[in-house]
């Protein structure tokens, strides 16, 4: 196509710090993505990809104040915070709830009968079914 830079704008290579893992959530910039591979010594990063579900720990709380649990419904907006490394722009060790006012991450998804229901207020759910999409990005609310 004319014009276009890649043939998906759904996996891309990211310099990253070296604490980030295959499978981590993190926020490149504002673009919430997971990690497709281990931080690689030699290209100094590894590639992400930026759209998807993915089985992440999400807990039931938000921390505006007061802190409170809460429950996590399907379909409820996720946001995220964490470690961020100034020098590659990254966010990792990230912790994903409710917490609005923290960036937009993606939405509780669960996408069939057996991972249906809720994430109870104060649980951590450490296989949340959860749908990470590039329009969560952007400024910090949905």
């Amino acid at each position: 196509m004319l014009n276009q830079l890649a043939p998906d704008g759904s996996v891309g290579f990211f310099k990253c710090p070296t604490a980030v893992k295959s499978g981590m959530p993190c926020l490149v910039g504002d673009m919430p993505a997971v990690a497709v591979d281990d931080y690689n010594a030699t290209t100094g990063g590894t590639t992400f990809c930026f759209e998807g579900i993915f089985g992440l720990t999400v807990i039931g709380q938000s921390t505006q104040s007061p802190n409170v649990g809460q429950q996590v419904n399907p379909g409820d907006q996720l946001f995220a915070s964490g470690t961020l490394d100034g020098t590659t722009n990254v966010t990792y060790n990230l912790t994903i709830d409710k917490t609005r006012g923290n960036i937009p991450f993606g939405a509780y998804f669960p996408y069939n009968a057996m991972t249906a229901a809720p994430i109870l207020a104060g649980v951590t759910n450490t296989t949340a079914a959860v749908k990470i999409n590039p329009a969560a990005s952007g400024p910090h609310g949905l």
